[in-house]
């Protein structure tokens, strides 16, 4: 059974117009073009994805193997201060015949990004999403594999459940 785990990345980004002085945003990873682990392109380039998101190793649990995913795409930094003190929730659990997921999410204010983390060579960079343009998220295509998304915001269904409910429980806060 193919089992991983992913984490979304809540902010508070700074912003006046704002009733609170802020706005929540996810904070996604864009897929980048080169998997520097398989040296071959990156299947959906271009396209989004939770900001973490890995497959578990043998006899591995789901909190540990987000923490060492963690630490392998936004570095030590970010993990050591995720583990000390900004534990997220389950966002969505996802458990069929042939594959187990997890997501859960987490609200960080956005120094935590700019000081913490270092992104791993195969990313695309972040991407700030706010909660207007969920809506505009699409569904990850077959015909998106080799040449992305062409300018549309592409993710996997179940990651867009995850962002989606990420927004209703820190979107308020």
């Amino acid at each position: 059974m193919k089992r991983s785990v992913g984490l979304v990345v809540m902010v508070r980004m700074p912003d006046q117009s704002a009733s609170v002085g802020h706005r929540v945003m996810a904070c996604l990873q864009r897929r980048g073009s080169f998997n520097h682990e398989k040296m071959a392109p990156e299947n959906f380039p271009g396209c989004l994805q939770v900001t973490c998101h890995g497959k578990l190793e043998d006899r591995e649990d789901f909190y540990d193997a987000l923490v060492r995913e963690l630490r392998e795409e936004l570095g030590g930094n970010f993990a050591e201060d995720y583990v000390l003190g900004y534990h997220g929730q389950v966002l969505i659990e996802t458990k069929t015949a042939d594959k187990e997921v997890i997501t859960f999410g987490t609200l960080v204010p956005i120094d935590f990004i700019r000081d913490l983390v270092r992104l791993d060579p195969d990313t695309g960079g972040l991407v700030y999403l706010s909660a207007l343009q969920v809506d505009s998220l699409v569904t990850i295509t077959d015909s998106m594999k080799q040449l992305g998304p062409n300018g549309l915001l592409a993710m996997f269904p179940d990651e867009i459940e995850a962002v989606k409910k990420g927004f209703e429980i820190f979107g308020k806060m």
